[in-house]
């Protein structure tokens, strides 16, 4: 007959093997548990689930450009032309005093324009009779576009600029402007 020291030594043995084999076990689970479920999360989005970073059917059109375009730009409208358009709102320009020096404060700006869902949308700056602007963009399936940019991308010199936005859909336009001018130091 066994000692009781031999039987505890060989249950022993057998828990320690059986704990090792549950480590094991709960090593690949976590494993795979990351590998398929995990990994096939949504991209999350930076505003919500409809904006900002909407893909489009052509791709990307940020390229070389010093302009970076928001990657709807190059989308083709979804919006039917009888879609009612919403005049546009928002951040036009998320800096009122740049300066082109870059200090102290920094020239590189946002602007956003909302509006109806697949409307083209366009910023403009006026100071005497001067007018520039962001280019062109379609809005995506939430009915924003942005874009990043500095005062040189497109030329604004020191003064104070209107700000303007325009959206247009089909036959449709609606403006509005920023109730604050752009103020450029040199």
């Amino acid at each position: 007959m066994a000692s009781k020291s031999s039987l505890y030594q060989k249950r022993l043995k057998k828990l320690r093997a059986v704990g090792a084999a549950l480590v094991i076990l709960l090593v690949i689970g976590s494993v795979v548990l990351d590998h398929f479920v995990l990994q096939k999360q949504v991209t999350p989005r930076s505003a919500n689930q409809y904006t900002k970073g909407d893909q489009s059917s052509s791709g990307s059109s940020k390229g070389n450009s010093p302009l970076s375009i928001a990657p709807s730009s190059g989308a083709k409208s979804n919006s039917t032309v009888s879609s009612p358009l919403v005049q546009p709102s928002g951040g036009f320009v998320s800096n009122h005093h740049p300066n082109l020096s870059d200090l102290p404060a920094p020239n590189s700006i946002v602007s956003v324009c909302n509006t109806t869902p697949g409307a083209t949308c366009q910023v403009f700056f006026t100071k005497d009779g001067v007018q520039k602007s962001l280019p062109a963009q379609v809005t995506d399936s939430g009915g924003s576009t942005y874009w990043s940019w500095t005062l040189q991308n497109i030329g604004l010199t020191t003064g104070s600029w209107q700000v303007k936005a325009t959206a247009t859909l089909g036959y449709q336009t609606q403006s509005a402007s920023d109730v604050m001018e752009l103020v450029v130091s040199p």
